[in-house]
C-alpha cells in the first residue's frame, strides 16, 4: 500500500491519517491531470513540434509516471474506502462522532455542540472508541499468534 498503510499501524492511528490521506488523493488526481496535460502538449499540442533529444530530458519521459501514479491512486482509494467500512461498523452517534473526527475533521467541542452533548461526555466516547480499537487491535494480534504456532 502507500506511504499511509494500514500495516503495523493501530486502527486508531490509521483512522488519524484519514484527512493525510484525502490530501494525497487530492494531489494525486492533480498530478495525473498535469502530467497528462503536458503529455498532450507534447504530442498534440503546442510542444508537438518541438524535437527534444537526449533521454535525460522532461520531454522524453512524460508520460512515463502515470501508470504509477494511478496505482498510488488505487491503494489510496481502496485505503480510504476501508477506513470509511471501519467507520460504518459502529451505529448511531458512536458512528458520527468518528466521521465528525477523522473524515471531516471537527474538534471535539464542534461535536458536541453539534450532536447537542456535553463536551465531557463526546470526550468519553470518543476514549471509549480508542479502547475499542485497541482492544479490537490486541484481539486480532493474538489471533495471529496462535495461528503462527506450530501446534495451532
Amino acid at each position: 500500500m502507500g506511504p499511509l498503510s494500514r500495516e503495523h499501524k493501530s486502527r486508531f492511528e490509521w483512522l488519524q491519517d484519514y484527512l493525510e490521506l484525502d490530501d494525497e488523493i487530492r494531489y494525486l488526481e492533480w498530478k495525473i491531470r498535469k502530467s497528462n496535460a503536458e503529455v498532450n502538449r507534447w504530442s498534440e499540442g503546442d510542444l508537438s513540434r518541438l524535437h527534444v533529444s537526449g533521454s535525460d530530458s522532461r520531454a522524453a519521459h512524460v508520460g512515463e509516471e502515470v501508470p504509477e501514479l494511478q496505482t498510488k491512486l488505487t491503494e489510496c482509494k481502496a485505503e480510504q474506502y476501508d477506513l470509511l467500512k471501519l467507520i460504518d461498523s459502529f451505529s448511531g452517534y458512536e458512528n458520527q462522532i468518528l466521521k465528525m473526527k477523522y473524515v471531516q475533521g471537527i474538534s471535539l467541542e464542534d461535536i458536541a455542540d453539534k450532536l447537542g452533548y456535553s463536551y465531557e461526555t463526546i470526550r468519553a466516547k470518543h476514549a471509549e472508541l480508542h479502547r475499542r480499537l485497541n482492544w479490537i487491535d490486541e484481539l486480532e494480534e493474538q489471533r495471529r499468534q496462535l495461528e503462527n504456532r506450530l501446534d495451532y
